[in-house]
């Protein structure tokens, strides 16, 4: 990229930050939260709206981001939240309108059969609700939060990134060097503009509007009604979230146009209040008093960058892939990608890492899952809001289920053993938990703990290794890696039972590497035998150190 103007460190305060985080919506802060999580703290965000958000946008949350938020000790306080509001086994209907024809569901309840698979819930949280949470998180943990911020001009180079940043309520501005820069700075963003990474994917579907407004339509929202009502009808096409009052909520109008061009059916400049009011009645489908608050603008788009990384400048949330709202997988997605980077980041940081861990892994991981997601948000926009582009010609893939979406992605890099499965989507019902997929859902016996727990439980913070009953050997392997080595921490947990195993596809000597992503890293199905390292028979200790060193991008072991 072209060398930008920044001034001289001579003529503005210069700062240092170890991770420079550009947006602090719901994706930045939960990089902050997640990077202290880590170690690394005082990272620097900076937003350039002057609070958190103030309205409800982002209401769906899936079971893997709050897994997340558990991690980082939220998830509770955000269930809690979610439940003042929103019903926890609500449905996704499709209806003609509130007071007309139930036309059929896309999700009968919103959690059935989620505890087999996952120790978190589906939840309905706002970001109205959701982001002060946050943000108290962030400063709790040492987090320079930076709001009516905004980023000016930057410059990377070998050793780190130089950004220029102002206040735009002051006018005051700041040079920050950072070892990292990462944009989260929405789907219109400015770093990503700036080093030239274009996007691929369906483009411009619609233009759409988000309607905010004050009515009681309580009678409309009870039982099955309370979650994710898609509205179709010859004059709107869009879906309404409301709370369990019936009183709280917005109705999204995405009905779509031409494809790929700066025309819909509604084009939202010529949205007058008198048409907003024609669109809200007709979803309503009863003569109801009401009053609208707010129409928001916004592009429905389903689009994946090229890449997500160049050199120290990392792309997450819609910087990286932004997709409509269908589905709910926007800042899901966003969210993931932070828990992706944040433990690589960490590691680099303090020199535990080599450098690919971030500047390779994370583009290898990440960039084929926005690429998923973009390609089923389309779907799930075609299928119920536009189902007449179906005749057009537009490649459309295969509706995908949501737990398989949302618990059974795959990551394929050098950031993991061999990968033998090559498929990005598995079912999280039925798979094992090979490298590259996510850790499993098992409720298990730990020496130490007085009741059952479940195996997320371990994960976040560290390497662990889980063994089976008989698996003393790998154990005693990772015990005496950590006290000789310099690797990064092993976490060693010997679990008993059945299920365990085999869910995990070992013997009950067998061991599995898990990353403190949470993800599959290595695997060993059988006993390790100390002293041997030939073919079907690993020696414990050189096995565990090459799988350590290869996930954390380190020059391998010397042959001996």
């Amino acid at each position: 990229m072209a060398t930008p103007n920044i001034p001289s460190i001579m003529d503005i305060p210069l700062e240092h930050t170890p991770v420079l985080i550009i947006g602090g919506s719901m994706v930045g802060m939960t990089l902050s939260a997640l990077l202290a999580s880590h170690g690394v703290s005082g990272c620097v965000t900076v937003e350039k709206h002057h609070s958190t958000a103030i309205h409800p946008r982002a209401a769906l949350f899936h079971p893997r981001t709050m897994q997340i938020y558990r991690e980082l000790g939220l998830y509770d306080v955000m269930r809690q939240e979610a439940a003042k509001h929103y019903d926890e086994h609500a449905s996704i209907v499709n209806v003609e309108s509130l007071a007309g024809r139930f036309l059929g569901s896309f999700m009968e309840n919103l959690n059935e059969g989620i505890e087999s698979i996952s120790p978190t819930m589906r939840l309905f949280l706002t970001q109205q609700m959701f982001e002060p949470i946050l943000r108290k998180k962030v400063i709790e943990e040492g987090g320079d939060l930076r709001f009516s911020s905004e980023l000016i001009e930057f410059r990377q180079d070998a050793d780190g990134v130089t950004a220029l940043v102002r206040n735009t309520e002051t006018g005051e501005e700041t040079l920050i060097r950072s070892m990292y820069m990462v944009a989260a700075d929405g789907n219109r963003s400015m770093v990503r503009e700036k080093l030239g990474i274009g996007l691929d994917g369906h483009g411009l579907l619609s233009h759409s509007i988000t309607i905010y407004f004050d009515m009681d339509v309580g009678k409309y929202v009870t039982g099955k009604y309370n979650g994710v009502i898609y509205v179709n009808n010859d004059i709107v096409r869009g879906f309404f979230r409301i709370d369990k009052s019936g009183r709280e909520g917005f109705l999204v109008i995405n009905t779509a146009g031409e494809r790929g061009t700066e025309r819909s059916r509604y084009p939202a400049d010529e949205i007058t209040d008198e048409r907003a009011q024609d669109m809200l009645r007709a979803a309503v489908g009863a003569d109801i008093d009401f009053k609208i608050t707010l129409i928001s603008p916004w592009l429905a788009v389903c689009d994946n960058a090229e890449r997500y990384s160049q050199e120290r400048i990392l792309l997450v949330g819609d910087a990286a892939a932004t997709v409509t709202p269908h589905g709910g997988f926007g800042g899901n997605t966003g969210i993931q990608a932070s828990h992706n980077l944040a433990w690589k980041l960490a590691l680099v940081l303090k020199g535990q890492a080599g450098a690919g861990l971030v500047e390779q892994s994370y583009h290898e991981e990440r960039h084929p899952i926005g690429k998923k997601t973009t390609n089923q948000v389309f779907e799930r926009y075609i299928s119920r809001t536009a189902p007449e582009l179906k005749t057009d010609g537009v490649e459309i893939e295969e509706e995908v289920p949501e737990p398989h979406m949302e618990l059974g992605y795959r990551y394929n890099s050098g950031a993991l053993d061999t990968v033998l499965q090559t498929a990005i989507i598995e079912d999280p019902t039925s798979a094992t938990s090979s490298p590259g997929s996510i850790a499993r859902h098992v409720v298990v016996d730990i020496p130490g703990h007085a009741d059952k727990i479940p195996l997320a439980d371990l994960f976040g913070h560290a390497f662990v290794l889980l063994t089976g009953p008989e698996g003393q050997e790998w154990a005693s392997a990772a015990t005496d890696l950590n006290r000789e080595t310099s690797l990064p921490e092993i976490r060693i947990y010997i679990v008993s039972g059945d299920q365990f195993c085999t869910r995990y596809g070992i013997t009950a000597s067998g061991a599995v590497l898990i990353r403190p992503d949470g993800f599959v890293a290595w695997r060993e199905r059988h006993a390790a035998i100390p002293g041997r390292h030939t073919k079907g028979v690993p020696d414990p200790s050189t096995t565990i150190q090459e799988v350590m060193r290869k996930i954390l991008y380190l020059e391998p072991l010397a042959a001996t």
